[in-house]
Formats: structure tokens, C-alpha cells, sequence
């Protein structure tokens, strides 16, 4: 009988032992998915902050101080004006124009950011999970101009603030999404080489 009840009693420390690894094991997993999780996040928002401050650094390309490089400068929505092509990295002598909008229709991973140059911009049509995205602009003196600049007053835009908030849904199921809040200062350095006081 003594030898049936230490049977059972090392059946059930060893039963014990394989949930306790098997625990461990399942606990290591979901960290290491929640850790590549976040880290592709980080790589996505990393990426489309070196695009977007990139691109706007093209705003006003040949365009004269006195005029208006950056046509619509609302605060959901950025359109400017350059003699710079995208497609082909290049200047061209025709005036090319930049949109920048927040796409109103959510795909299924949030709302994704519009960039056109005419037609869409493909290379750039990769950022995504977006939340939230809002612009603010500041003068040569980082002046704020406010969220929305009407006018000859955008002819004073000499950089932009970015605001963004990223949203992931996370690997698992009922656990909290990761965000991202962003504000990229982006500068309109063409406009910046071409300024002399």
C-alpha cells in the first residue's frame, strides 16, 4: 500500500513539474510575441516619421519666398507646391503638387495616410495604423501660426508639426492595443536655404 500511495504522490509531483514548464512555456511565448509586437511597431512609426519629414523637406523646391509654398495648410489636411518630382527624384521645370491627408475611410487596420503627387505615391502608401493625425505650423522664428494658416499668411510657414497616434491591436485576444503618440517637427528646408535676413 506504501509503495501504490509514494506512486501516486510522485505522479502527481511530476504532473505538477510538466504544467509548471508547460506554463512557463506558453508565459516565455506571449512575451516574446508582445516583444516583436511592439518592435515591429516601433520600426513602422520610425519609418513613415523619416518619410514624412523627407518629403516636406521638398515643400517650396524653386518656389520664391514671396509666394505661397504651401497651399492648404488646414489641420487635418497639408497640400504644397515644388518643382520637385518624387517619381523620379528630381527637379522639373513644371509645378508639382503634394497632398497629404488622412484617408477618411478606415481600412482594417486604422486609417492609413494619403500622399499624392497627382496620383498616389506607392512607395509611401505603407503608413498605416493611424488613429489620429493633426498638422500645426510655425514661422522662420518657430512663431506658431496655428493649426490652419489662410492666405499670404502661409508664405510665413517655415515648418510643420506633426501629431500622430498610431494604433495596433495587440497579437493576443482581450489585451489592451499599443499606441504610439508622435509629434515630428519637420522643416520646409528649401524654404529655410532660400531665407536671408
Amino acid at each position: 500500500m506504501n509503495i501504490l500511495i509514494d506512486l501516486l504522490g510522485a505522479l502527481m509531483v511530476a504532473t505538477l513539474l510538466l504544467l509548471m514548464m508547460i506554463t512557463f512555456q506558453l508565459q516565455l511565448r506571449d512575451t516574446a510575441d508582445r516583444t516583436i509586437f511592439a518592435a515591429q511597431m516601433m520600426t513602422h512609426v520610425q519609418r513613415a516619421c523619416q518619410e514624412l519629414n523627407g518629403l516636406i523637406a521638398m515643400a517650396g523646391v524653386q518656389i520664391p519666398l514671396d509666394e505661397v509654398a504651401v497651399t492648404v495648410a488646414a489641420p487635418a489636411e497639408m497640400q504644397f507646391d515644388t518643382h520637385w518630382d518624387y517619381y523620379n527624384n528630381q527637379y522639373v521645370p513644371e509645378l508639382k503638387t503634394v497632398k497629404l491627408a488622412l484617408n477618411p475611410s478606415p481600412t482594417a487596420v486604422g486609417y492609413e495616410l494619403d500622399i499624392t503627387q497627382g496620383t498616389p505615391i506607392e512607395e509611401l502608401a505603407n503608413i498605416l495604423w493611424i488613429e489620429d493625425l493633426s498638422y500645426f505650423y510655425y514661422d522662420i522664428e518657430d512663431n506658431p501660426l496655428g493649426s490652419e494658416v489662410l492666405g499670404s499668411d502661409r508664405t510665413k510657414i517655415y515648418s510643420v508639426d506633426v501629431n500622430m497616434t498610431f494604433k495596433r491591436d495587440a497579437p493576443t485576444i482581450n489585451t489592451t492595443p499599443l499606441r504610439t503618440r508622435i509629434q515630428l517637427r519637420c522643416y520646409l528646408m528649401n524654404r529655410y536655404l532660400q531665407y536671408a535676413p
